[in-house]
């Protein structure tokens, strides 16, 4: 089984496992979205370095912006996750929905491969999380309003089917510590899935025919001079 990487949601050096399109796949790509907004050179109040520590001389102002985390939600390591101010990404459940018959668009007889076809459906949450209620609320507004602004691009970059209207939440208490506030931005993506599959009948089939035609009476001997360089 194999999927097309053509136009299809994927950071480029990304885990060769994560299959372009995927859920984790599309994670990494807003989390890189979301720290182009919070380039250093944006000048913002909050900026967003590889390094998040603080720095001593930070004012958050833009002459001297307070440093941001930005790392998809599913970052377990402690000591990221205690940083603050920080934005999560992180996304819900994914439903696949069929577009034609079997997802079948079409097959090449010589070979039994066929091509395949859906849309899956997923959202996407980001949530700002700081110690201070009007910061967490302004970084989901900055964060809101960039994807809002930006949705139609990011939709034609990505090779999104659709990217729906951000919705932006209320400030609340963060769930995972109730002295810190949290908003969150979220919206709907749909992505296009695409994968060829070749029963392995046919193939195996060929083998036997070459073998046979080749008239040798080893069949490892065979397989070890056609397979293995």
């Amino acid at each position: 089984m194999k999927t097309s990487p053509r136009n299809q949601p994927r950071m480029e050096g990304q885990q060769a496992d994560i299959a372009p399109g995927s859920p984790l796949a599309v994670v990494a790509l807003f989390t890189e979205i979301v720290r182009q907004r919070f380039l250093p050179s944006n000048g913002l109040a909050w900026a967003w370095y590889e390094n998040p520590t603080p720095r001593e001389h930070d004012r958050n102002d833009i002459d001297a912006p307070a440093k941001v985390m930005i790392e998809p939600a599913f970052n377990v390591n402690t000591e990221t996750r205690n940083v603050r101010p920080a934005i999560f990404i992180d996304k819900g459940e994914t439903q696949p929905e069929k577009v034609s018959l079997g997802n079948f668009v079409g097959q090449k007889l010589s070979s039994g491969m066929s091509a395949h076809y859906l849309h899956g459906h997923m959202s996407i949450e980001i949530e700002a999380v700081s110690d201070q209620k009007g910061e967490s609320a302004i970084l989901a507004d900055l964060v809101w309003f960039y994807m809002l602004a930006g949705r139609q691009h990011i939709q034609a970059m990505a090779g999104l089917h659709d990217l729906s209207e951000p919705v932006l939440g209320r400030t609340v208490p963060y769930e995972a510590d109730k002295n810190a506030w949290s908003t969150r931005v979220s919206f709907a993506i749909t992505v296009p899935f695409r994968w060829t599959t070749v029963p392995i009948s046919p193939l195996l089939q060929e083998i036997v025919l070459r073998y046979r035609q080749s008239g040798d009476t080893n069949p490892d001997t065979y397989l070890l001079k056609q397979y293995i360089p």
